[in-house]
């Protein structure tokens, strides 16, 4: 076999191969042989019709099969004869077999990219000190009482900062009901009625609580708000709402008092010192989660600041399609609606493909720092992933395997687990120093 290869841009690759005649003809005869096996053919038994019979009768279907299994099988010999770091097939063409009988053909590949490691032993990384002061627990706590708080009827006095009150309130643009005038307004802006509210600066809208402060049960206000430049709807920035509000009942927030039957109301049978030192153990598991995703994030924004190469744009393209649609998810479920979601969709792509080009970074040079540390993925490694996911969605585990391999979800699983520990290894050879200047990645 004869392979000459061309390197393209953008991680392409063009493979020309040729096959000797030997070797065409013997693939030749093994898939005519397996066609007269279970042939049916007139006036022979199966597996008797003679060889020139059946290549007369099933050329076309012989040809086809015989180049799939040609240009298959030789593809992925001129990959590992030439060690290629081959990551998909893009495309084959120009199959031509000659008048001699050997087969040329033309494979185009999308290969991983070239780049040269840097040290990756020894990163250094600057987290802050695991501790839990006392106040931070008692803030813990001050929310957990404010959750069990009740509330009762205030029938006088004003509505002050940091107060509950009930209004009914509406919101209009140059005459025109909010909604109608910018449909992309969050609608949670249009009107309420019986609304909830806690005051403070910026309920609403930046400025709201200053003007509703001091209202009294009963009363009615007009004002207008004038949303900031930076306000994160843009049809809404710079333009002049008109609220008209009415507040309707005042509430006084009842908390439970710091007890031990308050502590067994959270947790039964826990006094509140207990309480306390579940609230110090919760608080600790999350710092050492932050902390650990802090030393993370900065191991893998030091690789990829040290690595220049190009990226394969089909996956490049394909990543980024990937982010847009969480980010379009992920803002639909804030709320915002379509036509924003649209006219933000310029500035959407370009965080997306910013993204995923760093995304594919990174996971070309965690994946090539696990070839060259012989991080490997085991089978108990998968099956601990699996039964992680299947409980929590409440699934058996071999449900769970069997959904995964349908969607052929499997490979990017067993990368993922790949990633997660070439990612230990890194984090555990890193040069961490502790300080208290450090922010630990929420």
């Amino acid at each position: 076999m004869n392979v000459e290869v061309e390197s393209l841009p953008n991680c392409l690759a063009s493979l020309r191969v040729e096959l000797p005649p030997e070797r065409v003809t013997k693939e030749w005869n093994d898939v005519v042989k397996g066609f007269r096996e279970v042939a049916r053919i007139r006036g022979f038994r199966p597996g008797k019709a003679p060889q020139n019979v059946v290549e007369s009768k099933f050329r076309k279907e012989i040809q086809e099969e015989l180049t799939r299994k040609l240009v298959n099988e030789s593809t992925k010999e001129a990959i590992r004869e030439k060690g290629l770091r081959v990551l998909s097939v893009s495309n084959v063409e120009d199959v031509e077999f000659t008048p001699e009988r050997s087969m040329r053909f033309t494979a185009t590949v999308i290969t991983s990219p070239q780049f040269e490691l840097p040290e990756y032993k020894g990163i250094p990384v600057k987290v802050p000190p695991l501790e839990v002061s006392d106040p931070e627990v008692e803030t813990a706590l001050e929310r957990l009482r404010e959750r069990h708080a009740t509330f009762t009827e205030q029938t006088e006095g004003a509505f002050e900062m940091g107060g509950f009150g009930v209004v009914d309130f509406e919101t209009t643009v140059d005459g025109q009901p909010l909604l109608e005038a910018i449909p992309d307004a969050p609608k949670r802006l249009g009107n309420g009625k019986d609304f909830w509210i806690k005051l403070q600066e910026d309920s609403l809208l930046p400025g709201f609580g200053a003007a509703v402060v001091g209202m009294q049960i009963g009363e009615r206000r007009e004002f207008d708000l004038k949303p900031p430049q930076d306000f994160p709807v843009k049809p809404l920035q710079d333009r002049v709402i008109h609220f008209q509000v009415e507040l309707k009942a005042l509430k006084q927030m009842e908390l439970p008092e710091f007890n031990d039957e308050f502590a067994a109301q959270i947790a039964p049978g826990v006094s509140l010192d207990q309480l306390r030192g579940q609230l110090r153990e919760r608080l600790i598991e999350q710092k050492t989660e932050e902390i650990e995703r802090a030393k993370r994030n900065q191991i893998v924004d030091y690789l990829t600041q040290r690595v220049e190469c190009e990226l394969p744009q089909s996956y490049v393209k394909d990543e980024t399609r990937r982010i847009m649609s969480e980010i379009v998810e992920q803002n639909q479920l804030r709320g915002v609606s379509e036509d924003a979601l649209r006219e933000s969709g310029k500035e959407i792509m370009n965080v997306a493909s910013r993204s995923a080009k760093d995304r594919l970074k990174a996971s070309f040079i965690l994946t090539r720092i696990g070839e060259v540390e012989k991080i490997e993925v085991s089978g108990p490694d998968l099956k601990r992933r699996v039964e992680s996911l299947a409980a929590q969605h409440g699934m058996a585990y071999e449900k769970a395997m069997s959904e995964l391999d349908k969607k052929g979800a499997i490979p990017q699983l067993v990368d993922e687990i790949l990633v997660g520990k070439v990612l230990d290894f890194l984090t555990s050879n890193a040069n961490v120093e502790t300080s208290s200047e450090a922010e630990s990645t929420r």
